[in-house]
């Protein structure tokens, strides 16, 4: 097995104090260098030390992809269904939205 290609943790599996930190193994990177590359997503990000990528949700931690806000939240919320770019779902019903921090995409457009 190889460095990007860790299991999935649990909590109770990763180091206690890199969860107490807020940080958690991240996977799909690679070494160039002295860099780490991302290889989550099209931008491919490459992180020197204690950087972050454009999502700002992978960080280069000593030398090691890390993930920062892991099993955090940035808001919950019971939205009305015509809120959603759904056409015609079940109109009039209600849909619970969440939000997680990070986003590899950058819109002018986007509310958040």
């Amino acid at each position: 097995m190889t460095e990007n290609s860790l299991p999935i943790l649990t909590s109770d599996q990763a180091p206690s104090a890199d969860i107490e930190q807020g940080l958690f193994p991240g996977r799909w990177w690679h070494r160039d260098g002295e860099k780490i590359v991302c290889d989550l997503c099209p931008r491919a990000c490459a992180l020197a030390e204690n950087d972050r990528g454009f999502c700002f949700v992978r960080q280069n931690v000593g030398g090691k992809m890390a993930l920062t806000p892991y099993g955090g939240s940035t808001g919950f919320c019971v939205d009305p269904i015509e809120k959603k770019p759904l056409n015609h779902f079940y109109p009039g019903s209600s849909v619970l939205s969440f939000g997680t921090a990070g986003c590899n995409l950058g819109c002018k457009f986007c509310q958040n």
